[in-house]
């Protein structure tokens, strides 16, 4: 994976990461301060080991991360669409 591969991938993560902090800022309180975010996709093991790869390095120099473990669920949602008709006209 190229690097600008890995950046690409890790801005969509990080684009459903901020959706997430704005439904719940708590979330961020579990991050220390200082810390780099790295994403673990559990559905990208490409991405993922070459996340890890990325931490193992910032903390070889001393840096704090924050693993942050993506899991994509499945959603099913009921879209209602109105249907018009005429019962009767008087």
């Amino acid at each position: 994976m190229t690097r600008q591969e890995q950046f690409r991938r890790n801005h969509d993560l990080f684009a459903l990461f901020m959706q997430q902090v704005l439904d719940n800022p708590a979330l961020t309180k579990k991050i220390p301060k200082g810390a780099q975010v790295i994403f673990l996709p559990e559905n990208d093991r490409d991405l993922s080991r070459a996340n890890r790869r990325l931490a193992q390095t910032v903390r070889k120099q001393g840096g704090k991360v924050a693993l942050i473990k993506i899991t994509l669920v499945p959603q099913v949602l009921t879209v209602y669409t109105p249907r018009l008709e005429f019962a009767e006209a008087v």
